[in-house]
């Protein structure tokens, strides 16, 4: 080939010449997209003397007008199906006829350098070198033809900024992000206004017509002049895409990852914990609410999407959910018990929480405690054919003592929102702040021995030791009486609203501390159940079933029962296949609700979030529910598991799926927490106002968006994740 070629005269075919970015750029050309006017220097045209090669390069830029130019390097190798070495080579813009030459060495160099080597061997070089005429844009960006965290192919994730892209690539600004589904473009942030929505699914469009000709998910640079319109400056293969799966689940109705059991889980279930622990508790939960208030609950109670686990929304009395089901048991419920029932609507929950709240500590706790020390004494003696029914008998119980959980709990979370209701309307606009501060130091974080990361028993509880946090839960009572006085002095001359204030305060501050006392208790059971199924899975090894006792937890219930029982067949093949999947599965990015939400459903959740003082911000990385009040800027620490608890070092904001009472210590090491699922009334949040560090949760994908380094500002009060340069380099 020559050593200068015209940029719209080649393709794929020339890529061993002119290198894959060029190649991609002539091919988009060629089929009628408007790529900037350029010429390549070949592989062939970096060799002859430098004098000869400028001569030539010159007289070709001159062609493409005065300049400026942009000058890029272009590998073999690059952008690829297999690898596109996105960022590895040198591009340099806004470049004047003069200096062509050492833009052009420049590029060259890059191909030499120790980085390119390191990530792309030779593969990287010999490279050619394109320079086209530099776009003066009004706006630039990228966009991918799937989201780049989810893998959804159905979204195309839009990103731009004011004038040229470099500022975006160089990460100078995190840049506006669109997510394009169909024909509705919203934005996930605005901090620039680069693009309107009609600009957005313009560019939208053009990605996802080049991915559909490519027939693979692209990553395509863009720019739009001050005139209008459209350019591309390249377009790539997304190669590091997580699988294209689907979160439809198999039935109608609304499924929650981060409701209730939800809460508890933070990676694919295990087949074992799914069939049976899971099952029971979801069953025996579900009998206790009907027979306490009426409700109907159809099933399926809970869906497995690709591993993940997702709790039926469905029992919910709204309209276009189960309410007409379920209105005819409520209302005879209420009839015969109306303190019951009044614990299902805010107005009325406090009339109902003693109730439930005495219950639980005079019967189901010290029934609960003995069931847990009668198995204790006996799990190690009794027959293994016997060990089901024990675990039948204490995932049963566990699940009537969840019940009792999801009642007290969903009370306090009904008491915080009508304290959150009245601070937003009576006291934000006098005072700021938010109801969170008047709920902190309440709660004794301790964390006991049989504390877990996950209610799978799959994991081992996680011995800790306690925290000594005297200093620290002085500071934050302390803080929380000197809200409480400020709120007091903001409504003295309002007897009336003083006397809802000080209502209100009462029943959140009681029944905040006594969710935290109820979930230390639930686990006790674990540790035994694990030791009974271990013992399960011995016996089963021991009959070549197995070739670990640890792969029980890869066996369903039936398929365990059966082995026990006699069925010899090895399982061996099924237990690798599983423990893949569920390998593979924890690498996806699972949304936080599947199925469809009946509007009533949505606006709850909305509305609750605006009660709690979540505000929309064109900054954020992520957002989700305010959970402890402050702001702090630090770097971010991603913890997945508890083989990773030694990760976390002090001061960094600690960005987990979600936290348990084995979390715990981590919170005296954290300058924030921020969690993909959880509410108001989940551990994290409870725990973050004790430590008096600010709390985000319930934001969805947090673990995947942020990276580890990236230095942030977490605003616990508005429940926004935001780059530094937006937020306040010092904690408040």
């Amino acid at each position: 080939m020559r050593a200068l070629v015209d940029l719209a005269s080649v393709g794929f075919d020339d890529v061993a010449s002119v290198g894959g970015k060029a190649a991609s750029l002539g091919e988009l050309a060629a089929t009628g997209w408007r790529v900037p006017p350029g010429v390549v220097l070949t592989t062939d045209g970096v060799g002859p003397p430098q004098e000869e090669r400028s001569s030539a390069v010159e007289a070709a830029a001159r062609s493409l007008g005065d300049g400026p130019f942009a000058v890029r390097s272009s590998g073999p190798s690059e952008d690829g199906n297999v690898h596109s070495y996105a960022g590895l080579y040198e591009t340099v813009l806004h470049v004047r006829l003069p200096d062509l030459d050492a833009a052009i060495e420049h590029c060259l160099a890059s191909a030499r350098s120790e980085r390119v080597a390191r990530y792309a061997g030779t593969d990287a070089v010999p490279i050619a070198v394109i320079i086209q005429r530099m776009i003066e844009p009004a706006a630039a960006g990228v966009a991918f033809t799937a989201d780049p965290v989810s893998g959804e192919r159905r979204t195309c994730v839009v990103a731009a900024t004011r004038g040229d892209g470099e500022r975006l690539v160089s990460g100078e600004t995190i840049g506006d992000e669109w997510v394009v589904r169909g024909r509705r473009a919203n934005p996930r942030r605005r901090p620039e206004g680069a693009l309107t929505a009609r600009q957005v699914r313009h560019v939208a469009d053009a990605a996802r017509d080049i991915a559909a000709r490519r027939g693979t998910p692209q990553d395509v640079e863009w720019a739009i002049d001050d005139g209008g319109e459209l350019w591309i400056l390249q377009a790539r293969p997304m190669t590091a895409l997580p699988p294209d799966v689907s979160w439809e689940p198999p039935v109608r109705g609304a499924f929650s990852r981060a409701f209730r059991f939800g809460e508890w889980i933070p990676e694919p279930v295990t087949p074992l914990f799914e069939s049976w622990l899971l099952t029971r508790m979801e069953d025996r939960l579900h009998e206790v609410h009907t027979a306490w208030v009426g409700q109907h609950a159809p099933r399926p109670h809970h869906v497995i999407l690709n591993g993940w686990y997702f709790y039926s929304l469905n029992f919910l009395p709204v309209p276009g959910g189960s309410l007409r089901r379920s209105l005819p048991g409520i209302l005879r419920r209420a009839l015969r018990s109306p303190r019951r029932v009044a614990v299902m609507i805010p107005p009325t929950v406090r009339h109902a929480v003693a109730l439930y709240e005495r219950e639980w500590r005079e019967d189901l706790l010290p029934r609960y405690r003995a069931a847990a020390a009668r198995a204790a004494a006996s799990v190690d003696r009794v027959a293994v054919s016997d060990l089901p029914d024990m675990i039948d008998e204490l995932s049963t119980l566990a699940g009537e003592y969840f019940a009792s959980i999801a009642v007290v709990a969903g009370s306090g979370y009904k008491l915080e929102t009508n304290l959150a209701r009245f601070y937003r309307r009576h006291l934000h606009p006098r005072i700021g702040g938010s109801h969170l501060q008047l709920l902190a130091g309440l709660a004794s974080p301790d964390v006991a021995g049989h504390a877990v990361e996950s209610l799978d028993w799959f994991r081992p509880a996680v011995a800790s030791p306690t925290q000594e946090l005297a200093e620290q839960s002085r500071r934050v009572t302390s803080a929380r009486h000197k809200a409480e006085a400020a709120a007091e002095a903001a409504l003295a001359g309002s007897p009336r609203k003083l006397r809802s204030f000080r209502r209100l305060l009462a029943d959140a501050q009681h029944i905040a501390p006594v969710r935290e006392e109820q979930v230390r208790e639930l686990t006790i059971v674990w540790p035994i159940m694990r030791r009974a199924v271990l013992r399960i899975g011995e016996r089963l090894t021991a009959g070549g079933v197995l070739e670990h006792p640890e792969d029980v937890f890869f066996l369903t219930r039936t398929e365990a029962i059966e082995a026990l029982a006699g069925d010899a067949r090895s399982r061996r093949a099924e237990v690798a296949q599983r423990r893949a999947d569920r390998d593979k599965n924890s690498a996806l990015v699972p949304p936080l609700f599947a199925g469809r939400l009946p509007l009533a459903m949505r606006l709850m959740f909305s509305t609750t979030a605006d009660a709690f003082g979540a505000e929309a911000s064109e900054h954020a990385l992520v957002s989700g529910s305010p959970a402890s009040p402050g702001r702090v800027t630090a770097s971010v620490r991603i913890v997945r598991s508890s083989d990773e608890f030694d990760r976390l070092q002090d001061g960094e904001i600690l960005v987990a799926p979600l936290t348990a009472p084995a979390w715990t210590p981590l919170f005296a090491r954290s300058a924030a927490v921020v969690t993909d699922v959880g509410s108001a009334l989940a551990h994290a949040s409870i725990i973050a106002r004790e430590f008096g560090i600010p709390a985000v949760v319930g934001c969805g994908d947090a673990t995947s968006r942020l990276r580890d380094g990236m230095v942030v500002t977490v605003d616990g009060t508005r429940g926004t994740i935001e780059p530094a340069s937006t937020g306040h380099s010092a904690e408040e």
